[in-house]
């Protein structure tokens, strides 16, 4: 089975269709036609179309243990050199984001790296947006994670 077959079968199972996962996605219809037919998709791309079934993806050993949870943002991937420090979305644990309450065009989600540093990503996902990334200390972090995860600032990972 490859990931256009895996996409096909997770809508099936779930009774969603392209088009609703085309604008999900962000694309046209015919962009996401083209993209399964020719099996272009690339993992991120993969991952997100599936969490829109309600499926993840997930890397686990032969011994049932899961590889630590890095890169588990569905957003768009965004890398910013700020300070001299490079910052990569795709290399960080998202630990909360405030999409669900601004409806999806623009959203600030958290990050924390493997380093222990947060940083926090802007995404404006309209034509002509610009996606950036600030650094953030732990306790303006721990704010925002009090605000939009639901739990204390003391459980903030």
């Amino acid at each position: 089975m490859n990931a256009s077959d895996m996409v096909r079968a997770a809508l099936s199972a779930k009774k969603r269709t392209q088009k609703e996962l085309a604008e999900f996605m962000g694309w046209s219809q015919q962009n996401l036609s083209y993209r399964l037919k020719a099996g272009t998709l690339t993992f991120d791309e993969l991952a997100k179309a599936l969490s829109f079934a309600g499926y993840e993806v997930k890397m686990v050993e032969s011994t049932g243990e899961e590889l630590p949870e890095l890169g588990n943002s569905s957003s768009p991937r965004l890398v910013q050199m700020v300070d001299g420090v490079t910052y990569d979305t795709s290399k960080a644990e998202s630990l909360c984001s405030s999409r669900a309450e601004t409806g999806g065009e623009f959203y600030m989600e958290l990050f924390k790296d493997p380093s222990g540093a947060y940083f926090m990503a802007y995404f404006q996902l309209w034509d002509g947006g610009y996606n950036s990334i600030s650094p953030m200390t732990k306790s303006a972090s721990a704010k925002f994670w009090g605000r939009y995860s639901g739990l204390p600032e003391s459980e903030m990972k």
